[in-house]
Formats: structure tokens, sequence, C-alpha cells
């Protein structure tokens, strides 16, 4: 008696189905974490992460140059007392307290300006994007540009103009 029956290959169609398990496409945790880690310590823009209680969670090689703190100097403190100018942590507080209330977070997904602080207390121009990553409780990553010589140039520019 054969061992093929009517049903034409069932076993074909379910094997397909299934994700691919070739082992060098396959990341290992341990790869994962280092691809992760080489991306944030080579990526030019800041990136900084904070947890919903406002505190710093990551904070990477551009940010450390951009703000002038070391990783270790920010890791747990939040970020209204690291990075955020005094006139604007109020705002920076009410904003996280309004998105964990109601998941209303106007400047969420775009890109804004405002004004950053560094470590020696100087406030310069920043270009900000701020995105939720998904999980609970949440967790906030900021991507953030310096962009004070941006700005000089257009000051320059503009008095250029004016001259004519």
């Amino acid at each position: 008696m054969s061992r093929v029956s009517s049903k034409k290959r069932p076993r074909a169609r379910l094997r397909s189905a299934r994700p691919v398990r070739d082992p060098k496409w396959t990341l290992t945790l341990r790869e994962s974490e280092a691809r992760r880690a080489a991306i944030l310590d080579t990526a030019l823009d800041s990136v900084i992460a904070m947890d919903h209680q406002g505190r710093i969670v990551d904070f990477n090689p551009a940010a450390e140059r951009t703000f002038g703190y070391r990783r270790d100097e920010v890791i747990g403190k939040t970020l209204a007392e690291t990075i955020v100018p005094p006139s604007l942590r109020e705002s920076h507080r009410r904003g996280l307290a309004k998105y964990l209330e109601t998941g209303e977070g106007p400047v969420l997904g775009r890109r804004i300006e405002l004004t950053g602080l560094r470590k020696d207390g100087s406030e310069f121009p920043v270009e900000l994007a701020i995105t939720r990553i998904a999980g609970e409780p949440p967790t906030f990553v900021g991507f953030a540009r310096d962009i004070s010589d941006q700005k000089e140039l257009e000051s320059a520019r503009r008095e250029s103009e004016e001259w004519r």
C-alpha cells in the first residue's frame, strides 16, 4: 500500500507558512543589542530616551557632545532638571502629565524647534522629534539636533539682505 494519499502535500503548505529558520538570518539577542548600541553610538543626532516619570533612561554619545553631560551623569535624572531650560520645565511637566492622563501629545511624531540647556547653563536652539515606544508604561525617545549654526546663518542672511 502506498503512503501517498489523495491529499497532495499538506506538509509542504504548512512548512511554507512557517517563518524561515535559517540560522544565518536569525539574530540572537546579543547581536541585536550590539547592533542597536552601534546605531545609537554612531548616530549624528542626540538620542535621548525618557520613561513615563520623565527620567532619562538612555543618552547616546551625540547627546553627550551636544549637552555636555556624560551618560552616567544623567541616567536616572529627570529630563526637566538636566536639559530643559527653567523657562520650559513646567510646560514639559504639564505636557507629560497630560499625555499620561489623556494619551494626547501634540508634540509627538513631528519636528519642533525649541530651546535646549547645556551642562554649562547655556541655552541653544534645537530641532526635536519625539516618539513613543510601544509598551506599558510608555517610554519616549527624542531625536535632537543643535541648530545653532543654521540659525546664525539665517540671521546673517537676513542682515545681509537688509543692507542691500
